[in-house]
């Protein structure tokens, strides 16, 4: 929480310090990106009883994405506005022993899905430079996702679909390689939290003859995507 206030301040610092884009600037741009966000947690049971239960998790690194963003430069000032969404997923596949079945190690497949739809207000920061473009800003974000969960070939599937709202602080760095075509790198800080509801469809799975009892009630689960986001992508300007 204390990295999100220093990185908001200095925000609203550079909020203040606008330019105005040169004469010919064209207003609607497009970005193609891929991405990568540093570490997740997933809870297994948010609703324990007792707060080391809740507290206890398994953690994801290295979870890979793309997204889409549109971007409308506001005419004869620096500001802009952007809408973009992205794709992420991260899952692990391990032999464990599980609850209902601690005789045996058995595949378990655990992972998340998380879908980010974001507005934000950005601002480019006077560089003195006519090929490269620093930009800070951020907004409001929209969170949809689900836990990942498979036993033995046998998925529990999603029983709500939460969603969740947030803010969102985002730089970037800009390089043009060509008229109207930027490559562009972007550091973005979100910290989505969602509470998800799952079931197994079946109510046993067979791993080498095992038979595997399934628990048939609702599985709860907290998902925390607090990790840093990277990406790197092409600005492709339009009109």
């Amino acid at each position: 929480m204390k990295r999100f206030w220093v990185i908001a301040s200095v925000a609203v610092f550079l909020f203040s310090t606008t330019t105005t884009l040169s004469a010919g600037e064209k207003n609607l741009s497009a970005i193609l990106r891929g991405n990568y966000t540093t570490t997740s947690k997933v809870f297994f049971s948010p609703n324990a009883a007792t707060q080391e239960q809740r507290g206890q998790y398994f953690e994801l690194e290295g979870i890979a994405g793309g997204g889409v963003e549109l971007r409308y430069h506001w005419p004869g000032e620096s500001f802009f506005l952007s809408f973009s969404i992205d794709y992420l997923t991260k899952s692990r596949e391990q032999l464990q022993p599980v609850v209902f079945a601690p005789q045996r190690r058995v595949p378990v497949t655990e992972g998340l899905r998380l879908i980010p739809v974001e507005l934000g207000v950005h601002t480019f920061i006077p560089l003195g430079s006519e090929t490269m473009r620093l930009s800070m800003g951020g907004g409001i974000s929209a969170y949809a996702g689900e836990r990942i969960l498979r036993v033995a070939r046998v998925d529990a599937a999603m029983q709500n679909k939460p969603l969740k709202v947030g803010i969102h602080i985002a730089s970037g760095f800009e390089y043009q390689v060509y008229s109207g075509l930027w490559l562009r790198g972007d550091m973005k800080f979100r910290d989505p939290e969602l509470r998800t509801a799952s079931r197994f469809t079946q109510s046993e799975a067979e791993y080498e003859g095992l038979i595997i009892p399934l628990p048939q009630g609702e599985l709860s689960s907290r998902i925390n995507v607090d990790g840093l986001a990277f990406s790197l992508g092409v600005v492709v300007e339009l009109f």
